[in-house]
């Protein structure tokens, strides 16, 4: 019985889950095309990245576990940017799924000298979202089937779209969206919904050089900055400070607002190739019931001829 209210609960909570919010990633400094759809094309080439994560609930079968892929390059001589984003998410007796495209608009300012060359875009997302609930499972933890639960699955569809701008040059990126837009949701009473409860996104990060040879930026500082903003939910925010050695090894940590404290450790190789890995240490009442999280990123920046992407340098 335990293990059934453990599995139920896991599940109510991925039902408000299914509202305006976007999944956590510790690594979001990576998988910026997830919440911001002028991100598109900000590379100036083809660039991938797929993240894992798996949180822990101590012994409880249901535990969440999520993958992101994205994909994003320009293209019209750089003055666009096209990206696509898969979500796959696994939580209790749940699965839900969504799969979206972004376009987005960028406007370039001194393209000619490389030292002061920045780029105002401004994006759109358009998102598919399924979720199915399996109640048929939550009968298989009791000894009688509970017609409550029933014992077929239930699916829900939406569509949705969500509006962003970023701004990015050599030393900093800055970006704001609201990814979700159309008041519509997976919620099981639709009609209980307010499009009031979309949540905001602010997105920021610098590079910072603190030494560096002629030819190689030996070390560099890289804090990154999220803010989500919901009218019905608590002030929240991530803060993350990473520290590149060599352009091609970073350490770091990042604070999860009233939720966990998190390290970062990973290597960018010099053929575009980059992995992290992440662990999250849950400082939350939900430590009584979870020892935390890990996420696995995988990431390749294609090399192209007149560019030479061989470091960190994601903004």
């Amino acid at each position: 019985m335990k293990k059934l209210t453990y599995t139920l609960l896991i599940t109510f909570i991925s039902l408000s889950g299914w509202s305006q919010s976007e999944q956590l990633f510790t690594h979001y400094m990576f998988n910026r095309l997830n919440y911001n759809p002028a991100y598109a094309g900000s590379k100036e080439v083809l660039d991938a990245v797929a993240i894992y994560r798996n949180q822990w609930w101590s012994g409880i079968d249901g535990s969440p576990k999520t993958v992101n892929v994205n994909a994003h390059m320009p293209f019209a001589r750089l003055s666009s940017g096209i990206g696509i984003n898969f979500i796959w998410d696994k939580i209790g007796l749940d699965r839900v799924f969504s799969l979206g495209a972004s376009y987005a608009y960028r406007i370039r300012f001194n393209k000619d000298d490389p030292k002061k060359k920045s780029v105002l875009a401004i994006g759109l997302n358009a998102r598919y979202e399924g979720a199915r609930s399996d109640w048929a499972q939550a009968n298989e933890a009791v000894t009688a089937g509970d017609p409550k639960f029933g014992d077929v699955a239930n699916s829900k569809s939406t569509f949705n779209v969500g509006p962003g701008i970023y701004f990015n040059n050599r030393h900093f990126y800055l970006g704001a969206a609201i990814p979700r837009l159309l008041a519509n949701s997976l919620y099981a009473d639709r009609n209980n919904y307010s499009g009031k409860v979309n949540t905001y996104y602010l997105q920021g990060g610098a590079g910072i050089t603190v030494a560096k040879s002629p030819t190689v930026k030996k070390v560099e500082l890289l804090p990154n900055l999220q803010i989500r903003i919901n009218p019905n939910a608590p002030f929240d925010l991530d803060a993350n400070l990473n520290v590149m050695f060599f352009e091609q090894f970073w350490i770091g940590a990042n604070y999860r607002k009233d939720d966990s404290l998190d390290g970062l450790i990973g290597y960018q190789f010099t053929n575009g190739l980059k992995i992290g890995f992440a662990m999250d240490f849950t400082t939350s009442d939900l430590n009584e019931a979870t020892t935390g999280s890990f996420e696995v990123m995988l990431g390749y920046t294609f090399p192209c001829e007149d560019c030479k992407i061989k470091n960190l340098r994601y903004f």
